[in-house]
């Protein structure tokens, strides 16, 4: 495996903790009293997109009806060969109750070919890295397939600093380093010039053209850096957002150290919380 591989893996687990606790339950019920009228007892069919070591499958299997079938879609081998492994000690069941197949491919893929026969077709922490052309693309798929969708954790935009009473701390330099972040989360990742955070919104606005039943709820991390393991996360954010924005504006660079170095003793003497705004968006196909 290589060092980006390992990063992205220890990155992942690193924040699914946060990214459970912040998960809309509210919509998930929506979801699953569908799923429980429509289905008549057949086995229910789960595409995750960009599943990389399966934190999706792991918040969502033990709460949904089973028989399963889950289909893990990822372009990293290593992160899916993860997944799977960790399947059966999430739930353990018959092989006819919970089944999970991992397809090594990539997503640019414009004819989403595992959506044809799913019941639903979820993706966690994703869309702000594609485009609003391959949200359309996604939108026509599932509609074609009057599939549900579950897309959870799409960045929208709002990042900061909290006090202990939960107040928002936005100061000059806070603002800039977000605008600076946001604009570098606009680029090309592969999959067509980035939304980055506008993806919720989009997401939602396309899913609702092709017939759905669209409905919004934020799950915003809120990390109490008195805690060791939001402590963490808060460190690897602040040097993701110190990076990006390095990448984004390297004239700014002393202006851009001087911001780090600042929320970096904020954070190790535990007078900040961190709160990075999400939405959750759960799409119902027409009846």
């Amino acid at each position: 495996m290589s060092g980006h591989q390992v990063f992205a893996a220890d990155w992942l687990s690193l924040r699914e903790p946060a990214d459970h606790a912040a998960r809309s339950e509210a919509l998930f019920e929506d979801l699953a009293a569908v799923l429980a009228r429509t289905r008549n007892g057949r086995r229910l069919r789960i595409v995750d997109l960009g599943a990389g070591t399966g934190s999706n499958l792991r918040w969502l299997a033990p709460r949904l009806p089973r028989p399963q079938h889950w289909t893990l879609v990822d372009h990293d081998a290593s992160l899916l060969a993860r997944a799977r492994s960790q399947a059966r000690t999430i739930v353990p069941a018959p092989a006819d109750e919970f089944s999970v197949t991992t397809v090594e491919a990539d997503l640019s893929d414009s004819s989403l070919p595992w959506i044809g026969q799913a019941d639903l077709v979820t993706a966690a922490a994703f869309f702000d890295l594609v485009s609003a052309a391959w949200i359309e693309r996604l939108s026509a798929a599932c509609a074609a397939a009057r599939a549900a969708c579950l897309f959870v954790l799409s960045v929208d935009g709002r990042r900061g600093f909290l006090d202990h009473d939960g107040g928002m701390i936005d100061d000059e330099e806070d603002q800039y380093m977000q605008d600076i972040f946001n604009q570098h989360q606009r680029r090309d990742k592969g999959l067509g010039g980035a939304l980055g955070p506008e993806a919720g919104q989009r997401l939602s606005q396309s899913l609702a053209r092709h017939g759905f039943d669209v409905r919004l709820q934020a799950s915003d991390w809120r990390l109490d850096c008195t805690d060791a393991p939001s402590l963490a996360l808060g460190r690897e954010l602040l040097a993701g957002w110190h990076q990006a924005a390095l990448e984004q504006a390297p004239a700014a660079s002393v202006r851009i150290n001087a911001w780090h170095q600042r929320r970096q003793a904020d954070l190790a003497g535990a007078r900040r919380m961190v709160q990075v705004g999400h939405v959750d968006v759960l799409a119902l196909p027409p009846r």
